[in-house]
């Protein structure tokens, strides 16, 4: 009989073995710490916002609002149409999907079709209606922007300080309002660049605060999907959340035009 190993069967098999499966193991490269964030200079930071808000021409999406204060809880769908920082169109519905109203707001005027009574509405009447229909007289004019994910009057706003969060996550801007004399502070995301808040202070009280958050990709933006708006004076607190929304993709030249049949 011939003798195929000298040595004990199997003895040289182990360790081949160990090699094979080895070799066959993922290597997982180290993930490596982001670099830390550095404070930019504050004028270019400052024109980074401008130029992220100047991109943003138009926007319409579907959204669910909630609206929530003291003796105030009520829930909307809604469809809206942005354009810029001088036009919007809110379309509300109730839970069954019909028309409780359309609020345009252009150039400064503000309208409201009531489609129950089938007319126009003009300021002041609307502020009244407003308050019947959601139970409270939001001017929507103050936050076009916001709703594209934009700071409110950003062009009067003077930058005069910045400086990272402890945790070095959060850029915090300081502006001074050139029209109003108020202060406006601005979070910024220190890896992003992405605006998280803005807060405006009449001395040491606070007015209002605005938060964008889920941001998502929507064709090459990153777009803030859910946008809170704080209103300290009031007690009052809007959350609006989006779905499907669409951006830079054009508008119709009488979306901000109420048809003639409803002025009838």
């Amino acid at each position: 009989m011939r003798v195929l190993f000298s040595r004990m069967p199997g003895a040289g098999v182990l360790p081949a073995l160990i090699l094979f499966v080895l070799s066959c193991q993922t290597v997982t490269a180290p993930v490596l710490p982001r670099p830390e964030p550095k404070i930019p200079p504050l004028f270019s930071l400052f024109q980074h916002l401008e130029t992220r808000q100047s991109n943003f021409r138009d926007v319409k999406t579907f959204a669910r609002t909630k609206i929530f204060g003291q003796r105030l809880n009520q829930s909307f769908r809604q469809a809206l149409i942005i354009r810029g920082d001088d036009a919007i169109r809110i379309d509300t519905f109730n839970l069954f999907r019909q028309s409780l109203g359309v609020l345009i707001s252009e150039g400064g005027r503000i309208f409201m079709y009531d489609p129950e009574k089938k007319r126009i509405i003009r300021e002041p009447e609307v502020w009244d209606v407003m308050r019947l229909l959601i139970g409270s007289s939001i001017d929507f004019r103050e936050y076009i922007r916001v709703f594209s994910g934009g700071i409110p009057r950003l062009t009067h706003l003077e930058p005069t300080a910045v400086r990272l969060n402890p945790d070095k996550t959060v850029y915090h801007l300081e502006t001074t309002d050139t029209g109003t004399d108020e202060r406006v502070d601005i979070e910024i995301d220190a890896y992003t660049l992405l605006p998280k808040t803005v807060t405006r202070m009449r001395g040491v009280r606070e007015l209002s605060r605005v938060r964008w958050d889920d941001y998502r990709k929507v064709g090459p933006w990153d777009f803030a999907h859910r946008i809170i708006i704080e209103l300290r004076n009031r007690g009052e607190t809007v959350t609006i959340k989006y779905s499907d929304p669409v951006i830079n993709q054009g508008l119709g030249p009488n979306v901000f035009h109420f048809a003639p049949a409803s002025m009838e």
